[in-house]
């Protein structure tokens, strides 16, 4: 089986766990989504192409660092945090212009200037004249609406008790129908308009102004990393990401940037006559499907120390690897991983693989 064998180095490096939100906490290893991730970008893909990943690597050391977290709010709020204007209201990215900051925690309001610095003047008299139009149209204009509409009701009432005592198809029926249907036409007509003008004047500008929030957090940063990566793919893939290996820049987050040590085209096989252990103080992610948690004599691959097999015991992380976009959420194919540094292969099972060229322990996934 053919496969790229990447190695790189990292100083530093924070592979964030999505559940952890305060202090924002590191895996030890990058996920394989990451990698997966990482290499899409290298290469310019637009669309999933289909890669398994193996992971090993060690680092010398992790610690929390503070950093100032900004987060967009689901809601525009007129009282609190900053105001900012995105061009593109459906981009969460650094392209926005810094409106107004509230300056106490409560009793502040953009739209009336109370207690705020303002930043950009013109932006905010652009806010407070859209929210003056929603004002007058969701409570002169929709009353106008609404005062209509109950009218109607009533005299619809009294037209269908006068309708109830004609003969269906008489003249004088088919008349007042025909009245009901053009005043129900009528105010359907009216509500429409309304909502058309509503989005027109207040929706769609105001969706381009969002509220800004920032916090002091901490995050777990791992420091002198170094990574062993195993990539199986077509070979179309393959030879894309070689091509593009100088675009591999960054792994984690944008700022986490890598040194390429190698990036070499091996051949992984099973045939092996010995015992492999993990070495160099690396560890790596196991499917917890290939390992034998109750008798390590049975598992494909086992956990064992200086010859010695042990029961599987260590960390279980669900990995991601890829996902599915249902509604507008991405929901992640997790897979279960024993994380360890003590992993082994022997001759004596079948389903392990191996880097014969490297002398590397893969489990890909």
């Amino acid at each position: 089986m053919k496969a790229l064998r990447i190695k790189l180095r990292q100083n530093q490096a924070s592979y964030t766990r999505e559940e952890t939100v305060n202090n924002r906490m590191t895996y030890p290893l990058p996920s394989f989504s990451t990698i997966i991730g990482a290499l899409h970008n290298a290469c310019g893909y637009t669309s999933y192409h289909d890669m398994k990943v193996s992971v090993q690597g060690k680092y010398r050391n992790m610690q929390r660092e503070l950093y100032v977290n900004h987060a967009l709010l689901n809601n525009l709020e007129d009282d609190r945090s900053i105001l900012i204007y995105s061009q593109n209201p459906d981009a969460l990215n650094t392209g926005f212009i810094k409106v107004a900051e509230a300056l106490k925690s409560q009793g502040n309001s953009f739209k009336d200037k109370k207690t705020i610095q303002i930043f950009d003047e013109d932006k905010l008299e652009e806010y407070i004249n859209i929210k003056n139009i929603a004002v007058e149209l969701r409570t002169e204009k929709k009353k106008q609406i609404d005062d209509k509409e109950k009218a109607w009701k009533e005299e619809k009432k009294l037209i269908k008790y006068r309708l109830s005592k004609l003969e269906a198809k008489s003249d004088e029926a088919l008349e007042l129908k025909k009245t009901i249907d053009e005043k129900d036409l009528e105010i359907k007509g009216l509500k429409a308009d309304y909502k058309k003008e509503l989005f027109q004047k207040v929706d769609e500008p105001l969706s381009h102004f969002k509220t800004l929030t920032k916090s002091v957090q901490t995050q777990e940063v791992l420091y002198d990393v170094e990574l062993v990566i195993h990539i199986s793919a077509e070979e179309e893939v393959l030879k894309d990401i070689v091509e593009n290996q100088n675009n591999l820049v960054s792994l984690g987050r944008s700022e986490d940037f890598i040194e390429l040590l190698e990036i070499k085209e091996v051949e992984l096989s099973q045939g092996i006559d010995d015992e492999y252990e993990l070495s160099d103080g690396y560890s790596m992610y196991v499917n917890i499907d290939c390992i034998n948690i109750e008798n390590p004599e049975e598992g494909d691959y086992f956990l064992a120390r200086e010859g010695t097999k042990k029961p599987a015991k260590g960390t279980i992380y669900y990995v991601s690897k890829d996902y599915k976009i249902e509604g507008k959420k991405r929901v992640f194919n997790k897979i279960p991983c024993l994380f360890s540094s003590i992993i082994g292969i022997g001759g004596d099972t079948k389903n392990y693989i191996f880097d014969s060229d490297g002398k590397y322990i893969v489990n890909l996934n």
